[in-house]
């Protein structure tokens, strides 16, 4: 019994950890976007400049 409740222990507390680390890799992936994006924005610009002269 002693056991199964460090098994169950130690499942939740990994459990949190991966909740924590997929939270901070959804993140990490909402900003690498929104970087390409910017960066995307900033290509066209000056593509779209290049071509006015």
């Amino acid at each position: 019994m002693e056991n199964s409740q460090e098994l169950i222990g130690v499942l939740q507390a990994i459990s949190v950890v991966a909740k924590k680390l997929a939270e901070k890799l959804m993140r990490i992936d909402r900003e690498i976007k929104d970087y390409e994006a910017a960066q995307t924005e900033t290509t066209d610009s000056k593509k779209s400049k290049k071509g006015r002269k």
